[in-house]
């Protein structure tokens, strides 16, 4: 595509200031359009309340299992057994909402409420 551009310009007799901010601003759009989707959830989850320490970083890794991909970041805490995380990973969503149903699977987990806050 770099090539056609270059070519472009030199045919319409353009500066090499406008093609060079034309290549740019071409490559910046295909990289961006190229680059994978994301997943980041603020979550709220309430856990059984003999859940020891929900505030542990190992016990938030414990609640991913097997997906190494993916990241919790705490947020709050809230009355009771309630936490607020941050799931965050490689998207799309659906495999973003794949995690939160493993998660789901876990006995120290009562349920998983997407939060409609802002982090």
């Amino acid at each position: 595509m770099a090539t056609a551009l270059q070519r472009a310009c030199i045919r319409l007799g353009r500066s090499h200031v406008f093609c060079a901010v034309m290549l740019a601003a071409v490559l910046v759009s295909n990289s961006a359009a190229a680059s994978p989707a994301l997943c980041d959830m603020r979550l709220s989850v309430e856990l059984t309340p003999d859940v020891p320490n929900p505030l542990d970083a190992g016990f938030l890794s414990s609640l991913l299992s097997n997906q190494a991909s993916y990241r919790l970041t705490l947020l709050d805490r809230r009355p009771g057994s309630v936490i607020v995380i941050e799931l965050t990973g490689p998207g799309p969503e659906y495999l973003c909402r794949n995690v939160v149903e493993e998660m789901r699977k876990d006995g120290r987990v009562l349920s998983i409420h997407r939060s409609q806050e802002s982090s």
